[in-house]
């Protein structure tokens, strides 16, 4: 049986893909498949994979009708062989120890269900620069943690043999939201391991910064509402939920120049979350206003 899984969805990313997939390739173990899904290209994507990758039998790409990336993943998922799945971006790179890494932890943790290691930024010049997640100290993060956002992105590995997983939610007006709400849905009985090594690069590019924060706010709080219907949570989760989610709305509005917005939801961030030293600098930052804070810098 094969051990590692490792799907991709891609939409329009002839670009980067070649360079990603190699970056898979170059892994310093073999006992892996990869999965391309691509979730209805319009460019030349295809054309791309079979002229460099069509003797590489590791390899299987499909292509189906565009319905975002949790379907896409889904998708992926059903055509896993592997024990383990691992999750990937198709503009992201490998390091060549990633799989390795996660193999480690794995034969370390019998029965381990969820794990993740870092990542950095690459910048379109060549630089490295640390992600937020290498602040974390290496252990378990349960549901608790990851209620106030998914500070891992996609990046992540799952036990899919016993198929006792949740799968990613389709829905359209959950994208950039669903890897999110995988991970709340998968941690109700366990917990994510996270090791302290830095093995992935989430590549820096125009198209991944052009961001519609309106867009977001309303995926965020679509996706809040999601868990609330569809999670089993107490009380004094569904507070944090909704509290870190007024601030990741606080942050989108601040960011669009909505001090009043803003102000508002850092506001009812305070008043679910108490005092947080992340959501008094958010208020402050929002009295002043970006573009006096950008006259000051």
């Amino acid at each position: 049986m094969i051990f590692f899984s490792v799907i991709i969805p891609t939409y329009n990313r002839a670009g980067f893909i070649t360079e990603t997939v190699q970056s898979v390739l170059k892994q310093t173990v073999s006992d892996f498949e990869i999965i391309i899904v691509d979730d209805g290209s319009t460019d030349n994507t295809e054309e791309v994979i079979r002229h460099f990758f069509s003797a590489e039998p590791r390899l299987h790409y499909y292509k189906k009708t565009n319905e975002e990336r949790g379907a896409a993943r889904n998708f992926g998922l059903r055509q896993a062989k592997g024990r383990f799945a691992v999750f990937f971006d198709s503009d992201d790179l490998m390091k060549p120890h990633y799989l390795q890494t996660l193999l480690d932890v794995i034969h370390k943790t019998p029965g381990i269900f969820l794990l993740a290691c870092k990542y950095n930024f690459l910048l379109p010049a060549g630089k490295e620069v640390p992600a937020p997640v290498q602040s974390l100290k290496e252990g378990w993060y349960d549901r608790d943690f990851f209620l106030k956002g998914n500070i891992l992105a996609c990046n992540y590995c799952i036990r899919i043999t016993d198929k006792s997983y949740k799968l990613f939610p389709p829905d359209r007006e959950l994208a950039s939201m669903e890897d999110w709400l995988f991970i709340l849905a998968n941690t109700e009985r366990n917990k994510v391991f996270i090791k302290d090594e830095v093995c992935l690069s989430m590549r820096e590019h125009d198209e991944r910064s052009m961001v519609n924060n309106q867009k977001v706010i309303a995926a965020r709080q679509k996706a809040a509402g999601w868990a609330k219907q569809n999670l089993q949570l107490s009380n004094s989760q569904l507070k944090t939920l909704d509290a870190w989610s007024h601030y990741f709305c606080g942050i989108h509005q601040y960011l669009d120049g909505r001090r009043r917005e803003a102000i508002k939801e850092t506001w009812l961030a305070m008043r679910l979350g108490g005092i947080n030293k992340k959501f008094i600098l958010l208020l402050i930052k929002s009295i002043l206003g970006r573009k006096l804070i950008k006259k000051l810098k």
